[in-house]
């Protein structure tokens, strides 16, 4: 009887022993993940240079630092996590990795197969957006401000290069730098306020949000301003005007201030909008150029 129960007794702690392993690789795999996805973009930015696949890129670079985080573990215990794919989230502001984890001690065996969700939008682990600097690399010079993504010269250029209107609109113009989801649901209480403070403070915040036209992730990692997958859009903001009175009919015109328009692949995805303006401060006027269809998504008053 002694026998037995101490044979007993070293199964459950072998046991106990796998499923820990298990467990830490399970808690580790999405951590990996998103450092991963966050050094990918800071990659492109720095380097200009789009993904040719980033799906298979990011799966690899897991896999390759998983396969190093398996290798920590005692002789006694054989540990591998499988990255099987990386791929699009139903939620666009997360991805999804799927693993297959296979740990063994002894004559104990425990996989398991998972489908995990890593957020882009972990204040922790932020991650910026890389679509504005592929975009304009061969217009000027984009530079990174304090959770902003300054254009000078080269949105503006962007623009005059493709032949839309009153490209100049657009000098100087800012973005937000990291992608982050904005907390106002439904998107038409933007526009529920008289004052569009809630316009303000999104815009302030820099919020990202969900659009079956903007670009995913992925997508902006490869340089596409739109996609056929759900994704995100986020307003481009010209430079504050200290004088609207000097306006003509041209400038009150300009192409809409979503990111997926303003890089939209083809003339017919790239549209105008009209002046919306939505805080001013005594010296400078704040404003977007936005099209009926954003108008009405937001919740902000149709242009007449």
């Amino acid at each position: 009887m002694s026998i037995s129960q101490t044979d007993d007794q070293e199964s459950i702690l072998t046991s106990d022993d796998v499923l820990g392993v298990a467990k830490d690789l399970q808690t580790q795999l999405p951590q990996t993940g998103r450092e991963v996805v966050k050094k990918k973009s800071e990659e492109v930015i720095e380097s200009g240079n789009p993904s040719s696949n980033s799906r298979k890129e990011i799966k690899d670079e897991i896999q390759d630092r998983m396969d190093i985080w398996c290798l920590r573990y005692s002789d006694e215990i054989r540990a591998h996590c499988d990255v099987l794919y990386v791929d699009n989230s139903q939620d666009p502001f997360q991805i999804e990795i799927k693993s297959t984890i296979n740990v063994q001690k002894g004559e104990i065996k425990h996989m398991v197969t998972l489908s995990q969700n890593i957020s882009l939008t972990n204040e922790s682990c932020p991650i910026m957006d890389p679509l504005p600097f592929l975009k304009c690399k061969e217009y000027g010079n984009l530079t990174i401000g304090k959770n902003k993504t300054l254009y000078g010269s080269s949105l503006s250029n962007y623009l005059e290069s493709r032949g839309l209107n009153n490209s100049e609109a657009y000098g100087n113009a800012t973005s937000p730098l990291f992608i982050k989801k904005c907390p106002y649901s439904p998107y038409e209480i933007h526009g529920s306020a008289h004052d569009l403070i809630n316009l303000k403070n999104c815009i302030s915040n820099g919020f990202y949000h969900e659009s079956n036209d903007g670009a995913c992730f992925f997508c902006r990692l490869e340089g596409h301003g739109v996609c056929p997958h759900d994704g995100m859009e986020t307003f481009i903001l010209p430079k504050p005007s200290v004088n609207l009175n000097s306006l003509n009919n041209s400038s009150e015109v300009a192409t809409s201030s979503l990111d997926h328009v303003i890089f939209g692949e083809t003339i017919i995805s790239t549209y105008s909008g009209h002046l919306l303006v939505y805080f001013q401060d005594g010296t400078h006027y704040s404003c977007l150029f936005l099209d009926d269809s954003h108008r009405k998504k937001y919740g902000l008053p149709l242009w007449e």
